[in-house]
């Protein structure tokens, strides 16, 4: 059965914002003391706040020990989504306190190379669509912008899933396909391979490299793609953040980096790099949209994923 604001029960519906800040609080602070203290409350009110929670949702979801006081099971379930209302309903606050209105706000991340290659696309499309959105932006790690989608501090994240794990609630995630990107050894202008375009392993492995930092999603595929052909890491004498800026610094210093076949590919780069084909293969995985599960669909949410959707197969054909 689909939700609908019939199977709210009335001890649900008379829960206002106080009690959503009062588990939130009490999640971060572990202690009713400190949780009057931070709302200006009282102790008793704040433990009727606690009472008329658990009422509402029919379990116990708050224990008292010891040292202090900790979220049950449920009572974490519940804090996932209460903090997700708390970001929605600051969020409408801010756009009813606007003058003249909008038409909608949408907060999303993405990862540096996603920001070049893809967002002003989508973000065009989205204003020719709805011209008075607001759209805010924020670059960061994967496992980082799942986090703010968790909380309620972002509506969507477009990025590379690596792996299942990430997108584990709560509150349960959404997660749409949009490119399947391959990744290659790139040649910049000096590099003995830039003629040859074809090598062997050896040649790859002689570099020089400049690559991502450790633990990054693109070091990650490079160095599984080292671990599946048997070979010793590689010292890179570069490294930096950002595909653009890795295929910048191959292009003007004659190293070796690794990127997305269809960045390399454009005609920006033409006589700059190329790719080398080699033994060295990438398993890259693919870039997802990523939003929350609602009960009732977003529009926004969903006219972006159109959007990013639209834009991704662009980008998976452009030469």
């Amino acid at each position: 059965m689909s939700p609908s604001h019939g199977v709210i029960s009335t001890a649900v519906s008379r829960l206002r914002v106080r009690h959503l800040q009062t588990i939130d609080a009490l999640a971060r602070l572990g202690s009713l003391r400190q949780v009057a203290l931070e709302l200006g409350l009282t102790q008793p009110a704040t433990l009727t706040l606690v009472n008329d929670l658990e009422h509402a949702f029919g379990t116990t979801l708050v224990e008292r020990t010891r040292s202090g006081t900790v979220l049950t099971l449920a009572g974490a379930a519940v804090l996932a989504r209460s903090r997700v209302a708390l970001q929605e309903v600051t969020v409408a606050m801010q756009m009813a306190s606007r003058s003249g209105g909008t038409g909608g706000r949408v907060r999303f991340g993405a990862s540096p190379y996603l920001i070049s290659a893809l967002v002003p696309e989508v973000i065009a499309a989205m204003r020719k669509q709805w011209p008075t959105i607001e759209l805010d932006v924020r670059e960061g790690t994967l496992d980082a912008l799942i986090g703010e989608l968790h909380a309620g501090e972002l509506d969507a994240v477009l990025g590379s899933v690596d792996r299942a794990s990430v997108l584990i609630g709560p509150p349960p995630l959404n997660a749409t396909p949009l490119l399947d990107e391959e990744m290659c050894v790139v040649a910049g202008k000096g590099h003995p391979l830039f003629a040859e375009k074809l090598a062997t392993l050896a040649q790859v492995l002689a570099g020089p490299w400049a690559l991502p930092h450790t633990n990054s999603h693109i070091r990650t595929l490079f160095d599984a793609g080292l671990f599946d052909t048997h070979s010793a890491m590689v010292t890179p004498v570069v490294e930096c953040r950002g595909i653009l800026n890795l295929l910048s610094i191959v292009a003007a210093s004659g190293l070796l980096t690794i990127a997305p076949r269809a960045e390399v590919a454009r005609k920006h780069w033409r006589g700059r790099v190329v790719q080398v084909e080699s033994p060295l293969k990438f398993r890259a995985p693919p870039y997802v949209f990523v939003s929350r599960h609602y009960g009732h669909a977003v529009p926004e949410v969903n006219a972006l994923r159109v959007c990013a959707t639209a834009a991704a197969r662009r980008l998976a054909g452009r030469g």
